[in-house]
């Protein structure tokens, strides 16, 4: 008992010691820091004035010397005091007893501002906050297997998007009744072409070329033509190859061209696949006793028209619920994100699962959205 409580006592001592060094080593970072600051200016005017070499420490070291004399801390002890306060900003030193003061001080300054006197840039984050961000977005643009679970990811910043290629939407006359087989009802295309299935591919993309959501892509093409008659035209073109950051502005490119083409065409799909799951079961329903990645639809409103988009997806959405509950996943409406939906008030994307699911299941869940794509652009 008389141990339990001297452990209990030196436990609580121990709290306030590292307490009372947390504020000692701010207090002491403080100090250096007017020290470096002396120490910078010194080192300037000796650049400058080099001929005279007699200079003398200025008043404020001499002050900040009589401090630490007057505390009586040591070059050691105050090691000992950065190490319990600041151990992220301590460093020991390998096979010599001195400290660099300096270089210590300019690694705390750099934890605690992000400031790194030999990383200009940090300055410039520090005011520029597209710069600060900058990180971020590369590590999107890396892999978006690193995103987490439910979010999209795709960049379309659009900016440097060719001037007037963004401002044409494409209208359609609802009155005008549909004509199976005659013309084109459909456009199918991939933004993200290397998107894959990681079970069936071993990866999850395959860069520069047609990979899973291609295939996906042309699953649907057949059922929506072989099956419900509905003539579709699907683009083959890569479009996140070599640049992955213009891919929507060349996939923009392509829809558009597409679409002056066919002045018929009452929906516009964009093929993905989603990512950055840590279970397989998340993204896969079973239907009819077989297991299908399940959908999930995505659109933007940065643009006028997107209530448009938004309510041919409610009608996929309702017609899906019907026919094969479970298969739609979810329905995704993204601020400040246009997707090139601007182009045609029928354009979405879909992501067909998670690169966790296997392509054989994204493909069955393609043959079944056909049947819910037909029979909702028949109703209309």
């Amino acid at each position: 008992m008389f141990l339990r409580k001297r452990k209990l006592s030196l436990n609580r001592y121990g709290k306030k010691r590292s307490k009372l060094y947390l504020f000692l080593g701010a207090g002491l970072l403080f100090i250096l820091t007017m020290l470096l600051i002396s120490n910078l200016n010194w080192e300037r005017t000796l650049a400058v004035n080099s001929n005279n070499m007699n200079l003398k420490p200025k008043p404020i070291l001499l002050e900040m010397a009589k401090v630490l004399d007057l505390l009586d801390i040591s070059e050691l002890k105050m090691r000992e005091i950065l190490g319990e306060g600041c151990p992220l900003v301590y460093m020991p030193s390998k096979g010599s007893v001195g400290l660099d003061f300096q270089r210590l001080l300019l690694l705390g300054l750099t934890y605690i501002t992000d400031l790194n006197s030999s990383d200009p840039t940090t300055i410039l984050k520090s005011q520029m906050a597209v710069l600060a961000s900058e990180d971020n977005v590369l590590a999107v643009q890396a892999g978006d297997e690193l995103l987490p679970p439910g979010e999209v990811g795709e960049e379309d910043y659009y900016l440097d998007t060719p001037p007037g290629l963004d401002d044409w939407y494409f209208e359609i006359d609802p009155g005008k009744p549909v004509e199976l087989t005659k013309d084109p009802l459909v456009l199918i295309y991939n933004t993200h072409n290397a998107e894959t299935y990681q079970p069936t591919d071993g990866k999850s993309k395959l860069e520069g070329k047609n990979a899973g959501v291609a295939k996906v892509a042309k699953v649907m093409e057949e059922s929506l033509q072989g099956r419900y008659g509905l003539k579709t035209v699907r683009s083959e073109v890569i479009h996140d190859y070599p640049d992955w950051a213009r891919s929507y502005i060349n996939s923009m490119q392509t829809a558009q061209a597409l679409l002056k083409a066919n002045k018929s065409i009452r929906a516009v799909f964009d093929i993905h696949r989603d990512a950055g799951y840590k279970e397989k079961s998340t993204t896969t329903v079973t239907i009819n006793g077989k297991k299908a990645a399940s959908i999930m639809i995505v659109l933007g409103t940065e643009h006028e028209k997107w209530r448009q988009n938004l309510a041919f997806a409610q009608k996929l959405e309702a017609r899906a619920n019907q026919l094969f509950p479970g298969l739609l996943r979810d329905l995704r409406i993204l601020d400040n994100r246009r997707y090139n939906q601007n182009l045609h008030p029928g354009s979405l994307i879909l992501e067909f699962g998670s690169d966790l699911n296997t392509l054989e299941e994204a493909q069955y869940s393609a043959a079944l959205f056909a049947q819910v794509i037909a029979e909702v652009i028949k109703a209309q």
